[in-house]
C-alpha cells in the first residue's frame, strides 16, 4: 500500500515525508478494522480508500496558502478531508465537525494514536456549534459532503473571517455554481477560481470550486437546523 500512496502522490504532485506516510497507513490501518463493526466508509477495500478518500483530500494540499493558521471541517465524516490534510499540516489548527458520535469517537481514536495536537474534535451541528464564540475565526473550511453548494454556503461561510476561503470539492462538473449566485450574493461571497483534476489511477474527474469572503455574513446565517437543506438560499 505505500508504494500505491506514493505512487499517487507523485502524480499529484504533493510532497511527502515517511512519517506523514506513515501516519495515512495507520490511519488506514484503524479505519478499515474500525469498519468491520461501524459503517465510516462504503469502501472497504484499500486501493479504493487510498485513491478515493486520501489521495482525493490531497487535491486540495497545493491550493493551501501558507498564512492559514486556523480550518474548519464541516460534516468529516471518518475524518475526510480534515484528517488527512492534518497529517499533512502540523502548523494549521483543525477543527473537525459532525454531527455523528459513532463517527467522532473514532476521529478521537485517530487523533490520540496518530497524536494530532493540532486537531479538535467537534460533535455537533454547524448551527449549534457556530454560536460558541466560533463565528468568523477560520481561515479556510472544508466540506465533502453531498449537499448541494448553495446548501453548504450556508454552513461554512459564516465560520469564515472576511477574507477566508471555502474549498468546495465535488465528484464533477455539476453546474452547481450557477444555482448558488444567490447563496453566494447573500453571504457576501464569490466563486474565484474553479480547478478541474482527475484521480490518478481510475481517472475520475474531481472539481474543487474556491469561493472567497468578502463581507461580513449577517447574523442570521446559518438558519435553525434542517432549514438550508429544505429551503437553501
Amino acid at each position: 500500500m505505500r508504494e500505491l500512496l506514493t505512487s499517487g502522490l507523485n502524480v499529484i504532485g504533493v510532497e511527502y515525508t515517511d512519517k506523514k506516510l506513515d501516519d495515512l497507513l495507520k490511519y488506514l490501518s484503524m479505519l478499515l478494522e474500525y469498519n468491520t463493526h461501524t459503517n465510516l466508509t462504503a469502501m472497504r477495500d484499500k486501493e479504493s480508500i487510498i485513491e478515493k478518500h486520501f489521495i482525493d483530500s490531497l487535491l486540495l494540499q497545493n491550493l493551501l496558502k501558507q498564512d492559514i493558521k486556523t480550518a474548519i471541517d464541516i460534516g468529516t465524516g471518518a475524518g475526510f478531508p480534515g484528517i488527512v490534510l492534518a497529517i499533512f499540516n502540523k502548523d494549521i489548527n483543525f477543527t473537525l465537525m459532525d454531527s455523528i458520535g459513532k463517527k467522532t469517537k473514532f476521529l478521537q481514536m485517530v487523533k490520540e494514536e496518530l497524536n494530532l495536537e493540532n486537531v479538535e474534535i467537534v460533535t455537533s451541528r454547524a448551527e449549534d456549534y457556530i454560536s460558541d464564540k466560533k463565528r468568523e475565526s477560520y481561515d479556510i473550511g472544508f466540506c465533502r459532503g453531498v449537499s448541494k453548494l448553495n446548501t453548504i454556503l450556508e454552513y461554512i461561510v459564516p465560520f469564515l473571517k472576511v477574507g477566508g476561503v471555502f474549498l468546495s470539492q465535488k465528484m464533477e462538473g455539476t453546474g452547481e455554481e450557477v444555482e448558488a449566485e444567490n447563496a453566494l450574493k447573500i453571504l457576501k461571497s464569490e466563486i474565484v477560481s474553479i480547478f478541474n483534476f482527475e484521480l490518478p489511477f481510475s481517472k475520475d474527474p474531481r472539481v474543487i470550486i474556491k469561493i472567497e469572503k468578502k463581507l461580513v455574513t449577517d447574523r442570521k446565517y446559518p438558519r435553525r437546523a434542517g432549514i438550508p437543506l429544505k429551503r437553501p438560499l
